[in-house]
């Protein structure tokens, strides 16, 4: 496993736009959840591109040694739960022609 400072060089190295923290993604999740809690009004291309923040972390999570992960995914989780509480699940139906187009699609535990 690795540290941040390497995750962060590793995942901007794979493309990410800059060397992200996970205070910095954990913090723009955070907003994130707020804004939909609140009825988020942006469109669909930067909606797409807000929820790239919870992607970084979920492929950090990957690479990051245990003890980082144990510290940040308490709170992560809850800003999950209420991300979760706050959409609908369509399993991926409203997003899918979108995202099919023009992003990467996630994996199934996204």
């Amino acid at each position: 496993m690795a540290t941040e400072t390497e995750v962060a060089e590793l995942l901007h190295q794979r493309g990410w736009l800059t060397a992200f923290t996970v205070a910095d993604r954990v913090d723009a999740w955070a907003a994130l959840v707020r804004d939909i809690e609140r009825g988020y009004d942006e469109d669909i291309d930067e909606y797409v591109n807000d929820l790239y923040c919870r992607s970084w972390l979920h492929e950090a999570w990957l690479l990051l040694d245990d003890y980082i992960v144990q510290i940040w995914t308490p709170q992560i989780k809850a800003l999950d739960d209420r991300y979760k509480a706050a959409t609908v699940d369509d399993d991926g139906q409203a997003l899918h022609q979108f995202l099919h187009q023009f992003h990467r699609l996630p994996g199934p535990d996204l």
